[in-house]
């Protein structure tokens, strides 16, 4: 933008901007989490200063790099949901003017919690990141509506983290101002300098002859009941790893005694850093009913890791080769591919696409609102 004696202070604050927001209910160890701190990364890769903003004083991750900053959604919550979002989006606005910048370069708003507040902000270059099929989502969480949907992301623009999560939004909210597939970005480098620290893994004499992975929250989505009972069926040569968190995992664990394989599956819990886990492994398994974009496989090819997935909806069969994919909730097919993944590995090995790295991907959200 060129500018003049008689360039409006509008016009002068959108050109000197090089403040992002990126906004997030909480940074809680997830997916969508994960995407907000790479993404920030890229930002600074190109110059920019990130700057996060969550709504629950909530951080699973250590020495977060960026500017993380607070508003209490808490203190709104006893409001209606007509007066609540309007009055919090107002909120937003001022802490973003007032302690971050006027005119922000880039607004990206993440998750469904967040975007119905941010559809009521004033703000400008505002981009709502859709992270996964709206059309599973509302299987899973009944609240969700088309109508409640639309009212939130009609005329506003979009983000979808692949084509197929544009593809299955295109159908609920046809009318928006603009929609882009761009997919999540990948720090390669930061990924492999974290994958380094294994000591911990090295406390487990049980895994050193290799092992399969699983990265994920125990809930509907990930289908662990599915990787629990396909593992069942396999010869169980290499024990199976779970790392995550999550409401379903007491079920989960209760379901591995119940099939016998107790002793060969391991617990792992959250890690804020679970690279050294992925990149140890002899390989990773998806068994999601749906993704975003499974963000986990491309993590798991950066370090040249091989990985078996479900063909769900929506993301994995854009990352992956067809051999590579079995059909959803098909826990033979599942067992067939995991027995092969154990006994031979490198025919899984896939290359990491390196439009996926953080400042590639960050220039792309930037040309959305330039």
């Amino acid at each position: 933008m060129a500018l003049t004696e008689n360039s409006s202070e509008v016009e002068k604050m959108l050109a000197f901007s090089k403040k992002v927001v990126l906004t997030i209910f909480s940074l809680q160890g997830g997916g969508a989490e994960r995407f907000v701190l790479t993404l920030a990364e890229g930002f600074r890769q190109l110059g920019y200063e990130p700057h996060i903003v969550c709504f629950k004083k909530q951080v699973d991750y250590d020495n977060v790099a960026f500017p993380v900053h607070f508003l209490d959604y808490q203190s709104v919550r006893w409001l209606p949901k007509s007066l609540r979002h309007p009055l919090f989006a107002k909120k937003f606005d001022n802490y973003v003017r007032k302690h971050i910048c006027h005119t922000p370069a880039l607004v990206l708003s993440n998750l469904w919690q967040v975007d119905q507040t941010l559809k009521f902000s004033q703000l400008l270059n505002r981009v709502f990141v859709i992270h996964n099929t709206l059309s599973k989502e509302k299987q899973v969480h009944t609240y969700l509506s088309d109508k409640k949907l639309r009212n939130v992301y009609e005329h506003q623009h979009i983000a979808a983290v692949s084509q197929g999560v544009l593809d299955d939004f295109r159908k609920i909210v046809p009318d928006t101002l603009s929609i882009t597939a761009i997919h999540n970005p990948i720090d390669q480098q930061s990924i492999m300098l974290q994958a380094q620290q294994t000591s911990i893994i090295a406390t487990y004499p049980a895994l050193n002859q290799g092992y399969l992975v699983h990265v994920g929250k125990f809930k509907q989505q990930k289908n662990h009941q599915l990787l629990l009972q396909a593992y069942a069926l396999t010869d169980r040569s290499l024990p199976l790893v779970l790392v995550g968190q999550g409401g379903l995992q007491a079920d989960c664990e209760t379901l591995a005694k119940r099939l016998g394989i107790e002793d060969k599956v391991w617990f792992m819990g959250f890690h804020p850093n679970p690279y050294p886990w992925i990149a140890s492994a002899t390989g990773m398994v998806l068994s999601s009913i749906y993704e975003g974009f499974g963000i986990v496989i491309a993590e798991a090819l950066a370090l040249g890791v091989p990985v078996i997935s479900t063909d769900c909806a929506s993301g994995p069969a854009e990352i992956l080769p067809s051999t590579n994919l079995v059909p959803v909730n098909d826990a033979d097919a599942l067992a067939e591919k995991m027995t092969q993944l154990m006994h031979h590995p490198a025919s899984f090995s896939h290359p990491f696409d390196e439009r996926l790295l953080p400042k590639a991907v960050a220039q792309r959200y930037l040309n959305l609102v330039n």
